[in-house]
């Protein structure tokens, strides 16, 4: 009797054992959702990526993966085997950066939804995003961006989000969003020597709604700066150093319904009568 609750003891202790190892694999390898659409690396320690890395059986059925918190310092740029991939999180890499030769960064022709946040992206090259036809949303806050290539967007005919706040931006090309028909949201906020040119349009743009740059550089403002935003809803230029209320666009029947949603550290002026008669 003593021995067979002796042998029953240690296949118990062997039981647990085994589940504490499958637990401990289950923590350091990837998880992966039951209908393996997800995958998720997340702070793995990893230098270097490939999608050989990936569960080959699984890898046409990715939608999501995420790749953030690790040490990359390169990623293999063809991300073909995975045909469905819509989004791909890169953020919290911080060696990872746009190729220097200006090929491109990544080339799916699924991928919608890319996050480099806290990357080391340096400049946006007329080459980094032209094999991703179908993105709609682009993340790059807290880099180090003190550059954008004229025509950088030109092959993101999809293009509807654009975060770039907190970079080193102090100028823009202002066509490069000519030619991004959906283009809605463009984020600019706390780029702090960011300014406009003298006498030259901030930006173009037939389709942009709302306008961020909040903490950046702008001490005045032109008819002609907002001139060829023809569509925008929203400015947001609060904690900018305008020392008098911003000239507005030279279109503001657009704003009529409803102006004040400008919003600048200048509302004041604008409750006492710095608004054209036409938009109050």
């Amino acid at each position: 009797m003593e021995m067979m609750f002796a042998r029953t003891a240690r296949n118990m202790l062997r039981i647990v054992m085994m589940i504490v190892i499958l637990n401990i694999c289950r923590e350091t390898m990837a998880d992966v959702d039951e209908n393996e659409t997800s995958i998720d690396y997340r702070f793995q320690n990893l230098t270097s990526f490939s999608t050989t890395d990936l569960p080959q059986d699984a890898a046409s059925d990715i939608v999501y993966l995420s790749l953030r918190g690790n040490d990359l310092e390169r990623i293999h740029n063809d991300l073909s085997q995975l045909p469905n991939l819509e989004r791909l999180i890169l953020s919290e890499n911080p060696q990872l950066t746009f190729p220097f030769d200006g090929s491109p960064f990544l080339i799916s022709r699924s991928l919608i939804d890319l996050d480099c946040e806290s990357c080391d992206v340096k400049v946006i090259y007329s080459g980094s995003l032209r094999r991703l036809p179908l993105l709609e949303t682009l993340r790059l806050p807290n880099n180090r961006i003190r550059m954008i290539g004229k025509r950088a967007f030109r092959h993101n005919p999809n293009m509807q989000v654009l975060d770039l706040r907190q970079n080193k931006l102090t100028t823009l090309p202002s066509t490069i969003l000519v030619g991004l028909s959906k283009m809605k949201q463009l984020n600019f906020s706390d780029n702090r020597d960011l300014a406009p040119q003298k006498d030259q349009p901030f930006l173009e743009s037939n389709s942009l709604k709302v306008l961020k740059c909040n903490n950046c550089g702008f001490s005045t403002t032109q008819v002609v700066t907002f001139s060829k935003l023809y569509n925008l809803k929203e400015l947001h230029l609060a904690g900018n150093r305008l020392l008098v209320a911003p000239c507005l666009l030279p279109f503001p029947a657009s704003l009529r319904k409803n102006p004040m949603k400008i919003i600048t550290d200048c509302k004041r002026c604008m409750k006492r009568k710095f608004l054209p008669d036409n938009i109050k």
